[in-house]
């Protein structure tokens, strides 16, 4: 009898199906080492950012002329669209952040960074514009990544203790100006911004970090 070599058609099929197998296999691994590299390094440039961000607070704190700079950079917040702002804020109130693109934070000596972010620089606190997805939830802050063990975070205590001040009002000229005093801070809170507004209005008026300010009517106070 005839002996037959070569490949059957029946191992060539069975060749195929396990080559596709095992690349599928090292595509998975691909992509999920691609997923993971990209958080590491969204992760470490959140952290320069909060480092960096954790100077200038102190640095404030030391020289009132800084505080006026620092709120001028960036960008206003309303160039982020007001959807995105609610979805990683959530009941946070929006004033005091200011916007920051790759290109803005190199005004803070921050290069080669490449997600947007906004910062209260009055509460050191950092946000990922396109967040961080992990497990497929998204995080936007690096406190808030589940077993996240960083040693760069150093934002202020939250609590719901509230402050208490005085309100002393002079006659200016055609206008009042008010100025905020005896203020006592229960809280561990060394800053913060101002805002007003008149009753029947709906919109506050950001002062930023000040304790005083003048109106023309007095009737809302």
């Amino acid at each position: 009898m005839k002996q037959e070599n070569g490949i059957t058609l029946v191992t060539l099929v069975i060749g195929i199906v396990i080559l596709l197998i095992l690349a599928g296999i090292a595509t998975t691994a691909g992509l999920d080492s691609i997923r993971t590299a990209k958080q590491t390094s969204m992760i470490t440039e959140l952290e320069m950012i909060q480092e960096k961000v954790n100077t200038i607070y102190e640095k404030r704190k030391l020289n009132q002329n800084d505080i006026a700079y620092y709120n001028s950079l960036g960008q206003d917040i309303s160039v982020v669209n007001s959807n995105t702002i609610s979805q990683i804020l959530g009941q946070i109130p929006k004033e005091g952040y200011r916007y920051f693109s790759a290109q803005n934070l190199k005004q803070l000596d921050l290069d080669n960074i490449s997600q947007d972010v906004i910062i209260n620089f009055g509460t050191r606190d950092v946000v990922s514009i396109t967040g961080i997805v992990i497990d497929n939830t998204t995080y936007y802050r690096l406190t808030d990544m589940p077993d996240y063990s960083g040693q760069k975070i150093e934002q202020v205590d939250k609590n719901n203790q509230s402050l208490t001040f005085d309100i002393e009002v002079n006659k200016v000229s055609n206008s009042w100006q008010m100025i905020i005093k005896n203020i006592v801070n229960p809280n561990q809170v060394y800053g913060g911004t101002l805002s007003y507004k008149l009753r029947e209005s709906e919109n506050w008026i950001l002062l930023g970090e000040t304790t005083h300010f003048e109106v023309t009517m007095p009737r809302f106070i």
